[in-house]
């Protein structure tokens, strides 16, 4: 029978199998059971501490700390079994901060090196989180670290809920899976979540839990790459079903349209001037309806179109000085920051890219119905992209429709067609850019759009003309 300080303790640890023993913090055995007994050469007359050679009690105090930091850690002490003989020994441990003692496991010299194991665990490619059966984390490694973008500290013995508050994602989803690993023991969830350089970044946690060890082990997995992928494919099958639809509406609509501007043409000579107020905003119509009609034949097909050296903020300046007297007119100010990189210059088609700029302002001056400031910036990133940045002063966008926005056909206005942001985040890809948007309800709306500055493979065609121009979509 081992005596101990603390016996409460005396049945759990006669049933492990390995030498095991509760150290408080000054180094002293509340409990242990035999074979822990054995191996430190402890008898049930000795008093149950562990004595500690100068080196040793250094690295005691070093483990101490890393264990109330990070909750676990393992050393090699040195006990002193007498006055002269010393034994060395190896501790792995768990700090329990609710009890202030420290359970450790003692590891035979002749295993392998704890500090092998421990290297193990972090050299593994993913993320790997270990959690309790109440889901509070009693270590991650070093991936996991990475990608939830957070240190061990800031979360051990939190529960898992803690780390998912740093990601985005559905309440449902978060339901469903605390759900499923009560009842099925296992669970997955996807979250996403932005990156210092604004770009959305997807985490998929893959947890399941091990009996053996009365643990969750969670997965941690970068699928970023894979989401996005996903979304351009479901991006590109909206645009070959508009493709399916649009060489029948536009056979179907241009007919009528060219003989109605023959007629309209004639009106202009013969109506008195009464009439021609009310002509002119018939011809103003058919020129919208052919404007929409050449964005959607654009969306639906793919264009070959000439790339050259653009500078971007001389096309900027004439977009601003196009689209300024729009502005006033709803007392709205346009403002290009940023003259330290104007002869900067990228690869692209200059007219593509000018339409674009001219879909952004003119949807931000319409959101800004009390008025105020359109803000237009530019800059180098260390990556080497050219980023632009267009800020409105506007309502906002509710986060429901932000993952909406570039789809075709939708639109949040009541007179709009759903084709603008549609037709912007085609220029963007055509030019091998990203584009993201960040929107608060209430204070305004930043479309930020990165360019490399030189394209892998120009794309040329023998006509250098655009086949179609800059227009505006309502």
């Amino acid at each position: 029978m081992v005596k101990t300080e603390s016996p409460i303790f005396q049945d759990l640890f006669q049933t492990v199998n390995d030498p095991f023993l509760i150290l408080n913090t000054s180094c002293q055995i509340e409990s242990l059971n035999d074979q822990a007994a054995q191996l430190l050469n402890i008898n049930e007359n000795e008093k149950p501490t562990l004595k500690l050679d100068k080196h040793s009690e250094k690295r005691w105090a070093n483990f101490l700390q890393n264990l109330l930091r990070d909750s676990g850690g393992f050393c090699t002490l040195n006990i002193m079994v007498n006055e002269e003989v010393c034994q060395e020994i190896k501790l792995l441990g768990y700090y329990n901060n609710h009890r202030n003692l420290i359970f450790a496991r003692l590891v035979p010299l002749d295993q392998p090196k704890v500090e092998h194991l421990y290297s193990l665990f972090n050299d593994i490619s993913y993320g790997i989180i270990v959690s309790d059966l109440n889901g509070r984390i009693v270590d991650m490694n070093n991936i996991a670290q990475t990608l939830v973008d957070c240190a061990k500290w800031q979360v051990i013995h939190c529960p898992m809920e803690k780390v998912f508050e740093r990601f985005t994602a559905k309440h449902e989803s978060k339901l469903q899976y605390f759900t499923d690993l009560i009842n099925k023991g296992q669970a997955s969830i996807e979250c996403q979540k932005r990156n210092n350089n604004c770009e959305e970044t997807y985490l998929k946690f893959e947890s399941k839990i091990n009996y053996c060890m009365n643990l969750i082990i969670t997965t941690v997995t970068d699928v970023t790459e894979k989401v996005i992928l996903k979304q351009k494919v479901e991006h590109q099958n909206s645009l070959n079903s508009l493709g399916q639809m649009a060489a029948s509406i536009a056979h179907e609509i241009r007919n009528p349209m060219t003989t109605l501007k023959g007629f309209i043409d004639l009106l202009k000579q013969i109506s008195p001037d009464d009439g021609q107020r009310y002509i002119q905003v018939i011809d103003s119509e058919l020129q919208r309806m052919e404007s929409i009609l050449t964005e959607f034949l654009y969306l639906s097909k793919p264009v070959n179109r000439h790339y050259e050296e653009v500078m971007l903020a001389e096309v900027i300046e004439e977009v601003t000085e196009l689209m300024q007297p729009h502005a006033l007119l709803h007392n709205v100010m346009l403002v290009f920051e940023n003259y330290d990189i104007y002869m900067t210059k990228i690869m692209g088609n200059r007219n593509r890219i000018k339409q674009m700029l001219i879909n952004l302002i003119k949807n931000a001056i319409e959101v800004m119905q009390n008025g105020g400031t359109i803000t237009i910036s530019m800059k180098i990133l260390q990556t080497g992209k050219l980023e632009i940045a267009i800020r409105d002063e506007g309502i906002g966008i509710a986060k429901d429709d932000l993952k909406n926005l570039f789809i075709p056909f939708f639109t949040t206005k009541t007179a709009g067609t759903g084709l603008g942001l549609a037709l912007v985040k085609k220029v963007v890809e055509e030019h091998y850019g990203k584009i993201n948007v960040e929107s608060t309800l209430g204070e305004g709306t930043t479309f930020i759009i990165q360019l490399p500055m030189n394209h892998e493979e120009p794309i040329y065609c023998e006509n250098k003309e655009d086949l179609i121009g800059c227009s505006i979509i309502h």
